[in-house]
């Protein structure tokens, strides 16, 4: 138990199909005809975790997202003894989210230029360039709210830095380990 870190029960998605999309991101740098060949593949990765469709029969929309927040949720239907974790859910690590999340506009990236810049005379190439356009600018768009929430929630500013924290300052570490829905560690 524990060994895939519940991924059967949707944990942690991002983090570890992040770094499969990283390096098919950059396997389609080299070799663009592997890139097209794979393509669809490393999409189903990237629609489990950054899927923008509401009409996906398969993936759910941006399963680990938190817009309000604009940071992600590692943990998904996990229970402890059958009932849900009393804390909620939780993200340790907001690197890994934004590593996944800049992987997807990296593929994104590669594969325009894989298909062509969507110049081709090729119309379903540029279909797909036209897409993976739009696969890298979600990924962007991820990123950057990623990254913004990593500064706001897990960057604790002190001193003279702190006048825009949201956090106590009784609360004296520089970092959250862990973010939970009632609570930081």
């Amino acid at each position: 138990p524990g060994l895939n870190f519940g991924n059967g029960f949707y944990n942690d998605h991002h983090f570890h199909y992040g770094y499969m999309i990283y390096a098919a991101a950059v396997v389609a740098n080299y070799d663009l005809s592997w890139g097209r060949m794979y393509y669809e593949q490393v999409l189903a990765l990237i629609r489990d975790i950054a899927n923008p469709s509401i009409h996906d029969r398969y993936f759910p929309v941006f399963r680990h997202k938190d817009w309000f927040l604009g940071s992600s949720w590692a943990s998904g239907i996990a229970t402890l003894g059958g009932q849900p974790y009393l804390n909620g859910r939780n993200q340790e690590s907001s690197s890994e989210a934004i590593h996944a999340y800049e992987a997807i506009g990296l593929y994104g990236e590669v594969m325009v230029r894989a298909w062509g810049g969507g110049v081709s005379s090729d119309l379903s190439k540029n279909d797909n360039a036209n897409r993976a356009s739009r696969v890298r600018d979600m990924g962007r768009l991820l990123t950057a709210t990623e990254i913004r929430s990593a500064e706001r929630y897990w960057h604790v500013l002190h001193g003279d830095l702190a006048s825009n924290t949201i956090y106590p300052k009784v609360y004296r570490p520089s970092a959250v380990g862990m973010m939970w829905n009632t609570m930081c560690q």
